[in-house]
């Protein structure tokens, strides 16, 4: 039989949350959502990390099997002037839409994205750094199987 004083006693400081951004609902740039949204208004996830910025949907397959169509990435803005970690998973907030790629170094004014999905229909490509509002260092990916 399990003594119950020899468990660990789980507080609520042990659990952390994260905002959970409605993407998808959004036509604008991330940054603006951001700006215009209130955390009253966006349902929390609880995480295991602390101190992410929010968390975010993932849609489509490009970056299957890794981050598979309607997982959810916590992720943590990173200031892309100072520092980027070469080859990591990012989301970008860029002229064109949001997406999740993995990022390499480009020239002096790209980077270039990449899919894991290995489809050939997933090909790399670049964006400028003038066309990125910011950029989301992913720290964990969750979904349910």
């Amino acid at each position: 039989m399990l003594k119950t004083e020899s468990l660990p006693q789980i507080t609520p400081q042990d659990f952390f949350t994260a905002m959970l951004l409605p993407i998808s609902a959004q036509g604008g740039s991330l940054n603006d959502f951001i700006v215009s949204l209130k955390h009253t208004d966006c349902e929390r996830v609880v995480t295991p990390i602390k101190n992410v910025d929010f968390v975010i949907t993932v849609t489509g397959d490009s970056m299957a099997p890794d981050y598979p169509n309607g997982s959810q990435v916590l992720v943590k803005k990173v200031d892309e002037n100072v520092f980027i970690e070469w080859g990591r998973v990012y989301v970008l907030d860029t002229t064109n839409g949001i997406i999740i790629k993995e990022v390499r170094k480009g020239d002096d004014e790209h980077v270039e994205c990449y899919s894991l999905n290995p489809d050939p229909k997933y090909q790399p490509f670049p964006v400028r750094y003038a066309d990125i509002y910011g950029m989301y260092r992913v720290f964990m990916v969750m979904s349910m199987r």
